[in-house]
């Protein structure tokens, strides 16, 4: 019963490895905070932030709303995000696109393929690129970059770390028939080490730990029923 008892202990330190690194992947470091207030027109949304992001770093969000509106956090790959600022340049000439602008140029484009893209600094723009049925033909046509979608409500919190390199961008929609007036929070936050690579580690440490230990713990109670 020797090597039980040997894979127990291995796996007791196993254990103990996965708990301390689920623990250290739990403890953000503030790295910043930006704060601000604003009005939503019906049918329409606003990109909130957008940024890249690696793995170990994310954000905190707060939304308050004095009405139900809808958010995403939408996160786009580097490569796929220079691919669709290529294809805006192929396609509309002349056009300014700046990386901030790419995702809604880019649902804009799939929902009217046939109009020329708004000037951002028109007057007409809010109600053409901004409106809530160019984000839907949108989420339709890339449904994978949608990483958070939960359902429409007054008042919303969630912490976010990607698990790769990603472009996100933070919307937040107005569905109703009025204006919603918004207030946002959002705390940067970089985590001791990087969450999403780390996760799978945790899983298989804590999984083979107890594997390992259980016919060892086991083994203890029957020796000590035994005396």
């Amino acid at each position: 019963m020797r090597w039980i008892t040997l894979l127990g202990r291995i796996g007791t330190v196993i254990l103990m490895i996965g708990l301390a690194l689920f623990l250290v992947s739990r403890i953000p470091t503030p790295t910043g905070y930006t704060g601000s207030s604003g009005s939503i027109s019906p049918g329409e949304y606003q990109i909130e932030h957008s940024g890249v992001y690696l793995a170990q770093t994310g954000f905190q969000i707060s939304v308050n709303s004095s009405d139900n509106i809808s958010v995403y956090i939408l996160g786009v790959s580097l490569v796929e995000l220079d691919s669709w600022k290529t294809l805006l340049k192929e396609t509309y000439p002349g056009s300014q696109v700046s990386t901030y602008y790419i995702v809604p140029m880019i649902f804009f484009h799939e929902a009217y393929p046939e109009q020329p893209l708004p000037d951002l600094f028109a007057p007409q723009t809010p109600s053409m690129l901004w409106a809530i049925a160019v984000l839907d033909k949108g989420l339709q046509t890339h449904p994978g970059i949608i990483l958070w979608d939960p359902p429409p409500s007054s008042a919303f919190s969630y912490e976010f770390f990607p698990a790769d390199v990603l472009d996100l961008t933070f919307i937040i929609a107005n569905p109703s028939s009025n204006v919603a007036e918004i207030e946002t929070e959002i705390r940067y936050s970089t985590g001791l080490v990087a969450k999403g690579n780390v996760i799978l580690a945790i899983r298989l440490l804590i999984s083979i730990g107890i594997a390992l230990a259980i016919p060892w713990l086991i083994l203890r109670k029957v020796k000590k029923s035994t005396f």
